[in-house]
């Protein structure tokens, strides 16, 4: 009996190796040079469109959209106060705002920030 139920587990465990070393899926073959895209031509410095700036001054408004008239959420901190942006719009009155993540959510208009008008 002890030799039949050795025989067993070293069947199952020998299926089991079996179906969990099976050979890798193909992968999709590279694509050759002539379905490669051309790269577009040089049109000058690439468009940023994410990065860190820094808080002109202390106390200017971070607000809950991009515009003098929405709610103030905080303030910065001080001078020179790191903030990440992530997204850059024009509001309806053409004014330049950008919407930050870091260190907290909201958007702050352009002439409070370090970043370009």
């Amino acid at each position: 009996m002890r030799s039949r139920t050795l025989l067993t587990g070293a069947a199952l465990g020998a299926a089991l190796l079996a179906g969990g070393v099976a050979a890798p899926a193909r992968a999709a073959p590279a694509a050759s040079p002539a379905e490669v895209p051309a790269a577009a031509p040089d049109r000058g410095p690439a468009l940023v469109l994410a990065g860190w700036t820094t808080a002109l001054r202390a106390g200017d408004p971070v607000r809950e959209c991009p515009s003098s008239a929405c709610r103030v959420l905080w303030r910065t901190a001080q001078s020179g106060q790191q903030l990440h942006w992530y997204h850059r719009e024009h509001n309806s009155a053409g004014n330049l705002w950008y919407a930050l993540d870091s260190p907290r959510h909201g958007w702050i208009f352009c002439g409070n920030v370090a970043a370009p008008c």
